[in-house]
């Protein structure tokens, strides 16, 4: 286990980010996922436009802009992991819905089968009465490891939003609204160094700051290039391979 010098005991305490609206960071690969939750619902008629479904790798941001979206359209919101919690006419009768982490309804072997069943039900529903259903998933629909056949088919069907990786200019402007989330101070060279380091992916950028952050309250020392450094050589896998 790698330890960095001079550290003090840290808790592990709960920050909240921002995740409004105006806090979500728009570049060209997100722009399609941006353009769904600003503009949708905008029906064209056709049952297939009330469920979407937004794709990209952990920690781009899919959950905030579901969050958005669940907020100006007064959606419930739940997760794939606790479909089976909820009783399905319940759901039924709400206006909006949310399933963020379609990749979850597998996480548990003894309820895959009932979250299966229940998201599958909660798409006929919304396809029929015409309710919006708005999904999330760290993969494509084709790739969603799912038994059940009738809802696979469902899935493939849908129309979806992609979020790609990051480009420089997101990296830097994550990483910026990361620190300003933990209410950590830092400056243009810090930034640019990571953005110039880092494996180009939204939850390297998560795991820095956060080990970033465990540092400085440890050491109780600003943030600095030298710093940082030292903490990425201690997390080869957070480093850029290209």
């Amino acid at each position: 286990m790698h330890e960095l010098k001079g550290e003090q005991l840290v808790f592990d305490l709960p920050f909240r980010p921002a995740l409004d609206r105006e806090n979500f960071l728009v570049s060209d690969s997100n722009f399609r996922a941006v353009d769904t939750i600003d503009n949708w619902p905008s029906y064209s008629g056709s049952e297939t436009d009330y469920v979407k479904i937004i794709c990209g790798p952990p920690a781009c941001g899919k959950s905030h802009l579901a969050a958005v979206w669940g907020l100006k359209t007064g959606a419930f919101i739940l997760t794939g992991t606790d479909l089976h919690l909820h009783a399905l006419d319940k759901l039924m009768d709400e206006k909006a819905l949310v399933v963020d982490g379609v990749e979850n309804i597998r996480r548990d072997p003894l309820t895959q089968s009932a979250n299966e069943e229940m998201l599958f039900h909660l798409i006929n529903n919304a396809r029929q009465r015409r309710y919006p259903l708005l999904l999330t998933a760290n993969m494509a629909p084709g790739h969603l490891q799912i038994e059940l056949a009738d809802l696979k088919s469902r899935l493939s069907a849908l129309v979806v939003a992609t979020m790609l990786p990051p480009c420089d200019m997101l990296m830097r402007a994550v990483l910026v609204k990361l620190f300003t989330d933990r209410q950590l101070k830092t400056d243009e060279k810090v930034v640019a160094y990571l953005v110039s380091r880092l494996e180009r992916s939204f939850l390297s950028l998560n795991e820095i700051v956060s080990k970033i952050d465990r540092t400085t309250l440890s050491r109780k020392v600003p943030i600095t290039v030298p710093m940082v450094r030292e903490i990425i050589a201690l997390n080869n896998d957070l480093m850029d391979d290209g």
